[in-house]
Parts: C-alpha cells; structure tokens; sequence
C-alpha cells in the first residue's frame, strides 16, 4: 500500500531514492588540471542531524531532499507542492503556527494520477510479506535499535539501509545493502556482531563505543530493513501506525470526522494476518496504489513537538531559495 499524504504549505508525503550532498554544503573548490585525473575530488565528511533524518522520513517524498518541492511523489499531485527555502515561511510564521500545522493537519483532498504510481507485484509482495510480520516484532527492542542506528550507521548506510547515506560516495567501496532480501538471509546475528565490533574494510568497528546490549540493539532494528519496510514506514504507517495499530487522532484530524462516521484502518494484529488469506491482502494492497483520493494527514501519532521543532531548524540552517 502507498499511502501518499500531503500537507500543502508546509510538510508532506515520504520519499524513496538515493540521498544526495547536504544542499547547505556549498560547491567545493576543483584540483588543478594536472590532479584532476588522478586525485578524485575529497568529500567533507558530515553527521546527519535529528531533524534532518526527521525530514528525510516524513517531508522528502513530496518537498524533495532539498526542500524545494520537487519529490518523487510530488509528480503525481495535482497540486504542486511548495517549497519550504522560501524565507517568507519563517517570517510570516511563528515556530508555534508552524509547529501547530504540521502535528494537526487539516482536512484536504488532492487529486493525482492512479497510473502514475508504480506499484509493481514487487512491491505488493514485498509490503504484504511485511505486513505479515508486523505482529511478530519486538518494539521496544527495534526502536532502541533504531537510536543506535540513527547514531552511527545512517550516515554511510542511509535511512533505510540502502547504502545511501550522505558518506557512502567518499568511501572507496559502496556500504553493504543492510534491507536487502539476499543479505539478511546470508549472515547470522553473530556475524552482524563481529562486523559491527570489531570492523570490516572502510567500516570502522565500534567496540570502543558501543556497548555489547547496544550492538544487539542495533542488530534488532537491521533486521527489520527491508523494502517491505520502507514502503510501509513511508506509506503506511501514517494512518496504520509504525506498529500496525492506527493512531488514534488520525480520523477526526484527517477526515474531519469521529471514528465511528468512517471506515477505519485495520489493526495489523495475529487476528487479522491469520483470518486473511495472501490474496485477499493482495487485492487491498493493489486498491490502495490505485486510490484516487489522497488525505493530508496530521503529525501527532508519529512526532511529537520537539521532533517538529528539529525539522524547522534543519530547514532553517537551508539557503534561502525562491
């Protein structure tokens, strides 16, 4: 299921695709003609910040990486989205307006192309598989997890795991795949252990750092990557909920309605993936990339004020931009 989500003015959507340079990084200077050849342009290393993994995950998709409304979902809108390095935002804005829009949303519906959504059999196998093992999922432990990832792996490895990150083009081999299918069948827990520890290639080990309950924390949420994953923590669980279980707010604050006066999301429990057949949630999953009606959602049941408060000040350290 892709669920896209709009919130025009301000924040929308999730984003898949590689991570290009931080657009606050500034051109950098070229070798000398006689070194170009041989001596490869030097990339400056960086971390990223909270609010940026923030935006990657909630605003990319349809705003672009760099903020300018150009995402990969924002094609199949009607209504263009804007973009958020116009300076005006901030000044015609208090933090709280902005703050206050982007947990509540309002209600709101935008128009887009069904055909222009690629939901491969790929993709519907891949989400339903995941889908499938929400309920067997340690939360607490993934979660924790995630930390530890977002601390010292995304930066080489990406948000999803994809070997995209921000320092991936400056090393002298591509990181590893972590969501793909084929690895996480090839290598044991214990195996994770030993790269992660002690290090392998252009991948420094972590020994020294990282306790060994973190270690194991950290292998709990690489376990989970997959592209079913990605497309569910992108597209779904806005509504559904990172757990499977929809949030709360999500009816009154997106459809303008209490729960009861709409159909509500399924709650993804051992209940409901044992008394649907793989076919019956093939057809759900294929309804759902053909949808035609796209709610603008709220924040509240995924980020809390201060995460909010992170992605405005990773907005506001962009260029200005018209």
């Amino acid at each position: 299921m892709w669920r896209v989500v709009v919130v025009l003015g301000f924040v929308t959507g999730c984003a898949r695709g590689a991570l290009p340079p931080h657009p606050g990084a500034g051109p950098t200077t070229p070798p000398p003609a006689s070194q170009s050849a041989a001596t490869p342009a030097a990339v400056a290393p960086r971390k990223f910040t909270p609010g940026e993994v923030l935006y990657i995950r909630h605003c990319a998709g349809c705003h672009g990486w760099e903020g300018l409304g150009n995402g990969p979902v924002a094609q199949m809108l009607g209504v263009a989205p804007p973009s958020l390095r116009r300076a005006e935002l901030f000044t015609q804005h208090t933090e709280a307006e902005l703050v206050a829009r982007i947990l509540l949303g309002k209600d709101l519906h935008v128009p887009f192309a069904p055909t222009d959504v690629a939901g491969t059999e790929a993709d519907v196998t891949a989400l339903l598989n995941y889908i499938r093992r929400l309920p067997t999922i340690d939360r607490d432990r993934v979660h924790a997890g995630e930390d530890v990832y977002d601390s010292l792996c995304v930066s080489c490895h990406g948000v999803y795991g994809r070997g995209d990150g921000p320092m991936a083009a400056a090393l002298p081999t591509p990181p590893r795949d972590l969501s793909s299918p084929a690895y996480q069948s090839q290598v044991s827990d214990e195996e994770l252990f030993k790269v992660i520890t002690e290090g392998r290639g252009s991948m420094p080990g972590t020994q020294d750092v990282l306790s060994a309950k973190d270690v194991r924390l950290a292998i709990a949420f690489v376990r989970v990557l997959s592209p079913g994953y990605e497309l569910y923590d992108r597209f779904c669980a806005g509504c559904h909920g990172t757990e499977g279980r929809p949030v709360s707010l999500a009816y009154q604050e997106i459809f303008g309605t209490s729960p009861g006066q709409v159909e509500q999301p399924p709650v993804f429990d051992q209940a409901y993936t044992q008394a649907h057949n793989d076919e019956h949630l093939r057809v759900w999953v294929r309804h759902m990339f053909k949808e035609n009606k796209v709610g603008m959602p709220h924040f509240a049941g995924e980020l809390d004020a201060e995460q909010v408060r992170q992605i405005l000040a990773y907005l506001r350290n962009l260029p200005p931009r018209s």
